[in-house]
């Protein structure tokens, strides 16, 4: 009998293995899961062997064939979403490398679903309480995976604690974290698939189970090839019939997969590249398998990838790192091992196309991207600040469902201004005020208070060097609410809470590093300067602050918004008629009518102004406001919000305001859209801790220069289907490339589309014909972003958003770059981690722009 052909084991696939783990969370430990409903329901949590795969079932799994559950048939007259289908499927089965983090209480919306139907039972609305252990909050922890998904559940194990199980998930993720980097994004996609398709755990996968694999990764085959593909590739391996019954294994797969790529020449971009730079024939005749370091450095590095302060001894390092890379060519596995003399000199066209795809080798400058301490030294006014607009909601503004972890997502998220529309809500049975939030004049749900502040809370306990939480406090309430409002977050927040002190209001607000993990309330104080206030109602509300700017002269910056009924204006000063004094004592910056900027400026730098989108555009109509707002925004905050007839929470651009310094650009991050994609790639600067300092252009006087971006988009790699769904059509993509600017000069919106063609039935190794490079002429760089957004075309209906990068102009490096995509959350996990284009970049300067 013929020797079968065994390609090397991958070590990624036992990576986890030396992690230590309770033998119980291999058998599976008893948990209370909680639904979509709040519902409690037993079951079992249990980790697969090799640590990659987590279950949450119904029964404890068998110990072969680990399958996951039998979904439960639905009531009859129930509408499931097939958002809600797709989260049954993934609650039997994640892999590691789809855990975004682990999170410790009762702090997502299914808890809260569950303490609200608690609430309903105990008051008497839907009957009484079942029988059983409620849910303690000290054994109640949550995954988050896919984007934004939960799993949640609570430890009732003697067994094993709840924080043996967070622990050991962190270790795991830790260890994922740091060998991923040594897998290509091929043998990296397989792995999170496997799973899926070897679902009786043989550790093989036969013909049709081939199929499914080649239908997830998006690559259209028909079934006859495929089949003949498998039996081919099994005999050329020495496996007779029987063998091949059994199936072939994970790193066969890998090799087929390969010679997939190379078949349909999704390598060709990469070989042009490598025949390109250094020659298509080597020294002694033969074609060029290998490129040496030296020229690496000269001819891609320095010549091509403008990289002129890169040595030798750092491409030396480079290559000994890409020749421990596991890629899906299994003679290039064999080629060189850790120890090869030969491994900091050469590297072969494998490891050259694994570079072009890394993540060090990605189009945004990771100097910019990484987190700078010395760049977080000055004042508060100097930076842009990531921020929320009605951080409450999990959609529309009318009718959407208010939810607490909305608020510990945007924190994750980075967002470090979190709105909070307070008002008056009930007494308690001690008489205590409770107020709560939500909007008003709306059918949205209602959330307490002083949850809220729980959540915040315990976010800055368990990241106490996050830089200052900025609570934008939208206050319709009255005295009593008011200050158990201010009680309640002095009691909480302790010394995290920032009391003002006024003597140094007229000296530059202090510093992110001063205020590190630090509480800002922001909304009204008690003053005597009657100037301070607004005409009207005297709480902080949006509707008042979209009157706040009336510039001398000007008749287009009037009050052009419906005014209040009499019955409405009547209600709101009824339901506020001073300011609590304990709130006035915590609240930090105090917003206030804007009369014309030159007055403000001479005001406190605890003053600042908040104004619709509307009342933005205004501004930058006139010359000489865009000049007064930039320089005003050099020593004050500025807060703009969106309009409030985007009743369905789009996002307006914030291109306009940025680009005159403004530093809190208020979203609604729960939206995917344009805006929400261009705050995601503006604060993935500094570590996106949310605080990134203005560019120069924007503190001085310093002038732009002008840029030639020149784009040629190459080709994508393992582009996922839309929501990283693990069923539907093969993906026909195409990309999407945005110029988003703002001209210097007059202030005008610079919006630039270009589109290649779509490739049809392949989203793993597409290659986009694009005929000529895309030329964006930015004549704002300092502010100006570009958008690489991956679509997948319908001629049916509407195209469907597959994946994003946006990337400010002054973050992208030039020459043969990676892009590498999130999903609609921001997110890059599961088979997020693995998609990417290759794109060509050409940057050249012009000369300053006078800016008016």
């Amino acid at each position: 009998m013929r020797k079968v052909y065994q390609p090397e084991s991958s070590k990624f696939r036992t990576c986890l293995n030396a992690v230590p783990v309770h033998q119980k969370i291999l058998d599976g430990v008893n948990v209370v899961k909680v639904t979509r409903e709040g519902k409690m329901q037993s079951g079992y949590f249990t980790l697969s062997e090799d640590r990659f795969t987590i279950y949450l079932t119904d029964k404890p799994l068998p110990k072969e064939g680990r399958i996951g559950y039998v979904r439960r048939p639905k009531p009859l007259f129930v509408r499931v979403t097939s958002t809600q289908a797709e989260e049954d499927e993934y609650e039997r089965c994640i892999d590691i490398g789809s855990v975004d983090r682990i999170q410790d209480g009762q702090n997502t919306f299914r808890f809260e679903m569950y303490h609200e139907s608690i609430g309903r039972r105990k008051s008497g609305n839907t009957g009484t309480p079942k029988k059983g252990v409620e849910l303690d909050p000290t054994r109640c922890f949550s995954i988050i995976y896919g984007g934004e998904r939960t799993l949640d559940m609570m430890v009732n194990d003697e067994d094993v604690t709840k924080d043996e199980i967070m622990s050991i998930l962190e270790a795991l993720r830790e260890k994922y974290t740091a060998a991923k980097v040594k897998v290509n994004p091929d043998v990296l996609l397989l792995r999170q698939i496997w799973a899926d398709v070897d679902t009786d755990r043989t550790e093989t996968i036969t013909s049709n189970e081939l199929c499914k694999i080649l239908e997830r990764i998006n690559f259209f085959m028909k079934k006859s090839d495929a089949d003949k593909l498998f039996h081919s590739f099994a005999k050329m391996m020495g496996m007779d019939r029987q063998a091949r019954k059994k199936g072939i294994s994970f790193e066969h797969t890998v090799t087929i997969m390969h010679k997939i790529k190379r078949d349909n020449w999704a390598a060709k971009p990469v070989r042009d590249i490598f025949f390109g730079l250094f020659g298509r024939l080597m020294n002694n005749g033969t074609e060029r398998t290998r490129v040496s370091a030296d020229s690496f450095l000269r001819k891609l590095v320095w010549k091509k990838q403008g990289e002129a302060n890169t040595t030798i001894e750092d491409v030396r390092s480079l290559f000994k790192f890409l020749n421990q890379v596991e890629v899906a060519d299994v003679k290039s596995n064999l080629n060189y091992k850790a120890s090869d003399p030969n491994a900091g000199k050469y590297i072969d066209f494998s490891r050259f196309e694994a570079h072009l795809l890394s993540i060090d080798n990605d189009i945004f400058d990771p100097s910019k991207e990484r987190f700078d301490p010395t760049s977080m030294h000055e004042s508060l006014s100097k930076y842009w600040i990531s921020s929320s607009h009605n951080t409450y909601l999990t959609g529309d503004q009318i009718k959407s469902i208010s939810s607490v972890h909305m608020y510990t997502k945007a924190l994750h998220q980075g967002y470090r201004c979190l709105e909070l529309d307070c008002f008056d809500g009930f007494y308690d049975e001690n008489n205590i005020a409770n107020p709560i939030v939500y909007h008003n004049y709306t059918m949205v749900t209602k959330i307490p208070f002083f949850d809220i502040i729980d959540c915040i809370n315990l976010f800055l306990e368990k990241n106490p060097n996050s830089y200052p939480v900025i609570l934008s406090l939208e206050n319709h309430c009255t005295l009593p609410f008011q200050e158990r409002m201010a009680i309640y977050m002095s009691a909480k927040f302790g010394d995290k809470l920032f009391i003002p002190d006024e003597e140094k209001f007229e000296e530059p607000l202090p510093s992110p590093e001063e205020l590190k993990g630090k509480v800002l309330i922001k909304g009204r104080r008690i003053t005597d300067k009657k100037e301070d206030y607004y005409n009207g109602p005297s709480y902080d509300t949006e509707e008042s602050d979209d009157d706040s700017v009336i510039e001398d002269g000007h008749s287009e910056l009037e009050r052009d918004d419906t005014p209040l009924s009499p019955k409405k204006a009547n209600m709101d000063r009824q339901s506020s008629t001073t300011f609590s004094p304990e709130l006035s004592k915590i609240t930090f910056f105090h917003g206030v009518r804007l009369n014309s900027f030159k007055a403000f400026m001479e005001k406190g730098k605890d003053c600042m102004i908040s104004i619709s989108e509307s009342k933005a555009k205004k501004l930058n109509k006139y010359d000489q406001h865009r000049l007064d707002w930039i320089k005003f925004n050099q020593s004050h905050l500025s807060r703009v919000y969106p309009s409030g007839k985007r009743i369905y929470s789009s996002n307006f651009d914030p291109m306009i305001s940025w680009s005159k310094g403004v530093q809190m650009c208020a979203l609604n991050y729960q939206t995917n859209d344009d805006g929400r994609r261009l705050n995601d790639g503006r604060f993935r600067q500094n570590g996106s801790c949310g605080y990134v300092l203005k560019p120069p252009t924007l503190l001085s006087d310093a002038a732009p220069h002008a840029l030639t971006v020149s784009i040629q988009v190459l080709m994508g790699s393992c582009l996922p289907k839309p929501n990283g769904d693990k069923k539907g059509e093969i993906i026909d993509p195409y990309v999407q490339v945005t110029l988003n600017d703002i001209s210097p000069i007059d202030g005008r919106s610079i919006v630039h589309h270009e589109r290649t063609p779509y490739v049809q039935n392949n989203g793993f190794n597409p290659i986009f014909q694009q005929d000529h490079p895309f030329k964006f002429e930015v004549e704002n760089p300092d502010v100006a972003m570009i958008s690489f957004t991956v679509w997948d075309r319908d001629i049916t209906s509407k195209d469907v958003f597959i994946g994003n990068a946006s990337i400010p102009v002054a973050c992208i490096r030039e020459g043969y770059r990676s892009v590498h995509l999130s999903d609609s959350h921001n997110k890059r996990n599961g088979v997020f981690e693995c998609a990417s284009l290759l794109v060509q970049v050409d940057i050249k300067k012009s000369q300053a722009v006078k800016m008016w």
